[in-house]
């Protein structure tokens, strides 16, 4: 979207975000169902997945990142696999149903970074995180805004949700990321050092 006025005779315009944002709306048949981003921290030991439907392309194009630096890139995020969508929803909704989802975030609006932020802040917790897992580059794991979820599960629950993800064929785009901490900080580890550490979220 674009604006464009005229100031004192000087042309001036102001452009929207480059990215697409559509909403949706669908009934609900249990409201007890519903999934927020706020982790658990009453429930005993838990951890965080990551459900990555870009497959590790890890593609900035697009993103907040780049805007910040003032660039678009040259390839952004995109629904690689509608297959691999479809599958992605009805196991949410199975994780959902059992009662095995303590917390879902989308990661497709700010990244992986804004993803778990968000989510630490809600519950006023701390997180670390290892990204190890995610590429040869952090930066791009931590910001790239490609389609996927964050989903928290008790460690009890977690070979089982594990096994639902892979009876999908989701364990290849699936990531143990890591789990809440006490210390009440964001903490990305990389390399086996502390990446890139937050401040404390009280």
């Amino acid at each position: 979207m674009k604006t464009v006025w005229r100031e004192d005779g000087e042309a001036k315009s102001v452009t929207a975000p480059l990215s697409l944002i559509v909403s949706a709306f669908a009934p609900v048949l249990d409201i007890r169902r519903t999934l927020t981003p706020e982790l658990r921290t009453d429930l005993g030991a838990t951890d965080l997945i990551l459900i990555d439907l870009g497959r590790g392309r890890n593609r900035l194009g697009g993103s907040a990142l780049a805007q910040v630096y003032k660039q678009v890139g040259d390839q952004a995020p995109d629904l690689d696999d509608p297959e691999l969508f479809k599958r992605f929803f009805a196991t949410i909704q199975q994780l959902n149903e059992r009662g095995l989802v303590l917390a879902y975030h989308d990661r497709s609006d700010g990244g992986l970074f804004a993803t778990i932020a968000e989510m630490a802040f809600a519950a006023r917790t701390g997180v670390t995180i290892e990204l190890d897992d995610l590429g040869d580059d952090p930066l791009a794991a931590l910001f790239a805004e490609e389609l996927g979820a964050v989903i928290q599960v008790r460690r009890a629950d977690l070979d089982e949700v594990l096994e639902l993800l892979r009876a999908a064929g989701l364990n290849e785009c699936s990531t143990l990321l890591g789990a809440p901490n006490a210390d009440d900080r964001l903490v990305f580890e990389f390399a086996g050092r502390e990446w890139l550490a937050g401040p404390r979220v009280d």
